[in-house]
């Protein structure tokens, strides 16, 4: 049949009856979706989040389509079929959406749970499509179909419950997510959770206003469609800023102007007053916003592929470095382990028996090359320390018997020089969760240095609790430490200006060392001083278990 008062439009798509804001509402967003879908796809086609997001804008596409052409038609038998798709078309459309925003967060597809009790809500909907439960008859006055009531409020309810359910996911990630994910959750949440609920709400009011008979048509429908520019506007923003897609800046480029042209396109349309005002905001804004997004985007593209050159370049020169360290240390190493067993060997009167000049010349030589194994073995660990390459054996382990066996060992080198030894440690349980090997290393640090840098005096060395944190220190009477050289402490290759003309072996790469350990172990170290020749103390701070 066909309805006697609606002319048979042009080309399927033109006609001059129907409202102007019909092709506002529908043609530039219509295009733009098709647009936006294509361009994912050949950028992306082979992401699970691309095809996702292609999803909600096909079936948006589809039912904009379907949408102008019961508008524009006036053949009852096209309208009826068109029409008779709505309701799965709105449920799939608000589903797609949420799909799209799991994938988006979550990174991976939907559990099946999901997928199941999406398909028991919408199993009515697909067994009474085309019955007349749906479409309940054809109205040839004003060429629209009569919907039935239990069908219309069922898939609104459906669609009713996938919008709260989406706001309650997007709320409950938004708040567990971390600072460098909320912006991105935030921006894609509010793009589809606006579009979404006028989408519903003013389909769902212009079915009710029907139904009640305050208007004749569907038209307040119309503007539930300009939320997807919203949509498309963050997500357009969201693609380069975080690299939600591998979509270049040509890419919103073309979403920017094709929007503009589309909506500009508008104007030869328009006939009243009320239409050319709304639709010159509109493009203006477009327009403005759409500048304001390319620059914006333009110029972190441009940062962001300047920063990924100079992290390559970067990478390649840690690379180098560290290879370059390794051969060297390497080669060097087997010298001194070379000639310390030539020594080794003197000092054993392998080579007849030595004179006492000679035995103390191969004393000095031995000292020198273990010495210099040391320095070796120290750089090559805080280069392997850095770059992750040192797995930690984390054991429940008594800190105090580390400290006491550490200060066993170095009790010699201390009284050799003079010096007076402290302890200032309890009978307590100096309990934590660490690698025993490497907090040896740093013990041994700190009462090495002191030893090294004291000329005369003491070094107190202790352990205490507080506040459930175990700290462990070194006190010294020795040079001191400069407001200058306090800087450089801890830092890789830091050392005092002056300390080589105390220490000739001083590389700067103990310390490092041990702030890589105590990272690793959660712990913090620092030093304090009151300056040159006042003595220093040297703290790591552990968690107590």
């Amino acid at each position: 049949m066909i309805c006697p008062y609606y002319p048979t439009p042009f080309l399927f798509f033109i006609s001059s009856e129907v409202p102007l804001l019909l092709y506002y509402s529908h043609v530039p967003i219509l295009i733009i979706s098709i647009i936006v879908a294509v361009f994912i796809l050949v950028q992306d086609r082979f992401s699970l989040l691309s095809r996702a997001l292609v999803l909600p804008l096909f079936l948006f596409s589809l039912w904009t389509l379907f949408d102008l052409i019961t508008w524009v038609n006036n053949s009852s038998d096209i309208i009826m079929f068109v029409w008779s798709f709505f309701g799965l078309l709105f449920v799939l459309i608000n589903f797609s959406f949420f799909r799209f925003l799991y994938i988006f967060i979550k990174k991976t597809e939907l559990p099946f749970y999901l997928y199941l009790t999406f398909f028991i809500l919408i199993l009515p909907i697909i067994l009474l499509t085309f019955t007349t439960y749906n479409l309940t008859g054809f109205d040839l006055i004003y060429c629209a179909s009569l919907e039935g009531n239990n069908f219309v409020n069922y898939y609104h309810g459906v669609g009713i419950l996938i919008l709260l359910y989406t706001c309650f996911f997007l709320i409950k990630n938004y708040l567990r997510s971390d600072k460098l994910s909320r912006p991105k959750i935030l921006l894609i949440g509010i793009g589809s959770v606006s579009f979404l609920f006028f989408f519903l709400t003013t389909s769902f009011l212009a079915s009710a206003l029907k139904y009640l008979g305050i208007v004749q048509d569907y038209q307040i429908e119309q503007y539930g469609y300009f939320p997807m520019i919203i949509f498309i506007f963050l997500l357009g923003y969201s693609i380069i800023r975080y690299k939600i897609f591998h979509i270049k800046l040509f890419a919103v480029q073309a979403l920017v102007w094709s929007l503009v042209f589309l909506i500009g396109s508008q104007f030869f349309f328009i006939k009243s007053n009320t239409n050319f005002v709304l639709n010159g905001f509109t493009f203006l804004a477009v327009l403005v916003f759409g500048q304001l997004l390319t620059k914006s985007v333009k110029k972190e593209i441009e940062q962001k592929e300047e920063l990924q050159k100079i992290n390559i370049q970067l990478k390649d020169l840690i690379q180098q470095r560290e290879s370059l360290v390794h051969l060297i240390t390497h080669k060097v190493k087997g010298s001194f382990t070379r000639t310390k067993y030539v020594f080794a060997e003197m000092l054993n009167d392998s080579f007849g028996v030595l004179t006492p000049e000679m035995r103390k010349m191969a004393t000095t030589g031995l000292e020198s090359d273990d010495n210099g194994i040391k320095t070796i073995d120290m750089v090559l660990n805080a280069s392997n320390l850095q770059n992750g390459a040192v797995k930690y054996d984390m054991k429940k382990i008594d800190l105090k018997e580390i400290v006491l066996k550490v200060i066993g060992e170095k009790s010699s080198a201390a009284e050799s020089k003079g010096l007076k030894i402290e302890k200032e440690i309890n009978d307590d349980v100096y309990s934590i969760l660490g690698d025993a090997f490497w907090l040896k290393e740093m013990v041994n640090n700190f009462i090495d240095n002191s030893v090294k840098y004291t000329k005369s005096g003491t070094v107190n060395i202790g352990l205490k609790k507080e506040n459930n944190k175990v700290i462990f220190y070194v006190k010294d009477t020795g040079v001191g430490i400069t407001g200058e050289d306090m800087k450089n402490l801890f830092t890789e290759g830091g050392r005092g200006k002056d300390s080589v003309k105390v220490n000739v072996d001083s590389t700067g790469y103990g310390l490092f060392s041990v702030k890589l350990i105590m990272d690793a172990h959660g712990g913090r170290v620092w030093a304090e001083s009151e300056g040159k020749d006042k003595g220093s103390t040297f703290f790591a701070e552990l968690s107590a278990i």
